[in-house]
């Protein structure tokens, strides 16, 4: 659902754009020098005047950006109604509203507050990075972005987020040695990997709407949509290192034991994927995207052959496998990522 109201957000802001753009003639001034006119609605939404200093940044595809040279974070309320329905839709909806940019969100009773409302709002805030409850009357509470937008640029969160989905991966397979007492800890630890993904996906949803923040994340719009995604692949991995580990202990009873190494192999594969994209190497990622084709080759024959045999726990053992060919799919993607991103870096 979250993702379906992503690619409508940004269908919507192209669209906007679009509909934005003008076409303005150049004109000559003095002996050479060529002036163009702004918008008087841009001038005065962003309170400009004569004198006022802007700020142009050439782009990587020969266009010009007009800064108003204003840092600040445009204040976006959001306000979400309550209709006493599930709580996970409420839980929903303050998602969206987050993805979407909002640095405010009132939430609103009807006629006010339930009980079970207010600990979804405090679910949701626990949940999140950067807002916090600061006002909870007995038909409203308000939110508010606490955070700094170039606090947490877009390489720092992601190599946080893949050091804690790494960590999930690499105890999912202890569980599948025998480890049963891992199995909560890793699946309480995937609330983390939300929070950090969530963040990383709102971070570029603001740097559409204000492009000045491109210079405080330190990146341009198209890094940010490569961040956007590894951050989805990693939290994807993260979803699949829970199963495992909700089901490892007793996969891990099956005879044989060739899913043991298949399942670190997996792990491999996401580590130099990983490595391949934080060094802009397009070359290992290749060499990653390779061997992760041979190890999904090899495990779904793995799959197929076991399958065909009497054995224990065929729903477990169907589910770890899954998992593991998961998330060497989701790491080839990622070096995908990697190979587009350096492409991109050579042609500017």
């Amino acid at each position: 659902m979250l993702n379906i109201i992503y690619r409508l957000y940004i269908i919507a802001h192209i669209e906007r754009i679009a509909i934005m753009a003008e076409s303005r003639k150049l004109q000559q001034t003095g002996g050479s020098t060529l002036i163009v006119s702004l918008p008087k609605k841009w001038i005065n939404k962003n309170k400009l005047k004569a004198g006022s200093e802007v700020r142009l940044r050439k782009q990587s595809d020969g266009t010009m950006n007009i800064d108003p040279g204003k840092s600040d974070t445009t204040k976006k309320t959001s306000i979400v109604q309550c209709n006493d329905e599930e709580s996970q839709h409420l839980f929903r909806d303050l998602i969206g509203a987050y993805l979407a940019g909002a640095t405010e969100i009132k939430v609103l009773g009807n006629p006010r507050l339930t009980v079970k409302e207010r600990k979804t709002i405090r679910k949701f805030s626990a949940s999140v990075i950067g807002l916090e409850i600061i006002e909870e009357e007995a038909a409203q509470a308000m939110l508010t972005d606490m955070s700094n937008p170039g606090a947490l640029p877009f390489r720092t969160a992601i190599k946080r987020l893949y050091k804690i989905v790494s960590a999930m991966y690499n105890d999912s397979i202890l569980i599948l040695e025998g480890a049963d007492d891992l199995a909560a800890d890793v699946v309480d630890r995937d609330k983390e990997a939300d929070k950090l993904q969530w963040f990383i996906e709102r971070q570029f949803n603001m740097m559409l709407e204000n492009t000045s923040l491109s210079r405080e994340l330190k990146a341009s719009s198209f890094e940010g949509v490569i961040y956007s995604n590894v951050a989805r692949y990693l939290e994807r991995i993260a979803d699949h290192a829970c199963r495992l580990a909700e089901i490892g202990y007793i996969a891990g009873l099956i005879p044989g034991r060739k899913m043991l190494p298949l399942a670190k192999d997996a792990g491999e594969i996401m580590e130099k994927a990983m490595k391949s994209f934080i060094n802009n190497d397009p070359r290992k990622a290749t060499v990653v995207i390779d061997k992760g084709k041979k190890s999904v080759k090899k495990a779904q024959t793995y799959f197929e052959n076991r399958y065909k045999k009497e054995m224990e726990h065929p729903l477990e053992f169907s589910i770890a496998m899954d998992a593991i060919m998961r998330t060497i799919a989701y790491s080839t993607d990622i070096s995908e990522a990697t190979i587009n991103y350096a492409a991109k870096k050579e042609n500017k």
